[in-house]
């Protein structure tokens, strides 16, 4: 159990990480990140902030796709969606100083926060815990309705946040965190989730065995 924990506060914080490392590449971000970075632009909060207010309404969206309310789940992942919106605003205040400027480094460190939220996403799901609404929302598609299939899951539950971030940018007039690496996101996350899924296998189950 004890190991269990460590791997839940490690993925939240991997993810949060690698999605701040996204922001700072400045090439585009996961779509749930780049629909609260258009947000963040939109209300001038942080971006940490912006996707809590997402994630509250990935919770509702979540019952009714599950069609059923679980209360002390949505407790448990509302505080989840919190502990993770207060890491991205960390990580991004804690990497002030770090600058990337060449493409090459930018898009390099684009693709490597890509991977580490594809790392963070792999260990949670299975895991089961506790999960941001945004990877409820994929896992109840990939289990509920896609039979398993994470890459179609996945393209559609960053296709809902990725028209969220285009639509508010539009209604902006400046549209923000959507670039090559929200491409590389929609399109590669899934195959980096059963990358990862293959790689840390073994350790999970024998974390899951205590």
């Amino acid at each position: 159990m004890k190991k269990n924990i460590a791997l839940l506060c490690l993925s939240i914080l991997l993810n949060a990480f690698g999605n701040a490392l996204t922001v700072k590449a400045a090439l585009g971000s996961a779509p749930w990140t780049a629909a609260g970075l258009n947000i963040s632009n939109l209300l001038h909060i942080t971006v940490g902030n912006a996707l809590i207010l997402l994630g509250l309404v990935a919770l509702i969206v979540d019952d009714i796709l599950r069609k059923k309310w679980n209360k002390m789940k949505d407790i448990y992942n509302f505080l989840y969606l919190l502990c993770f919106g207060y890491f991205i605003d960390f990580w991004l205040v804690a990497l002030t100083k770090f600058h990337v400027n060449l493409f090459a480094f930018r898009l390099i460190v684009c693709v490597f926060g890509i991977m580490c939220i594809g790392c963070a996403l792999s260990i949670y799901l299975r895991l089961n815990v506790v999960l941001h609404p945004f990877d409820d929302m994929l896992k109840i598609l990939r289990e509920k309705y896609f039979k398993g299939n994470t890459v179609v899951a996945q393209r559609l539950s960053l296709g809902v946040p990725l028209c969220i971030g285009l639509s508010i940018g539009l209604i902006n007039h400046n549209i923000v965190g959507i670039n090559i690496g929200t491409v590389i996101s929609f399109l590669c996350m899934g195959y980096f989730i059963v990358f990862f899924d293959k790689r840390i296998h073994l350790s999970l189950q024998r974390a899951t065995r205590l």
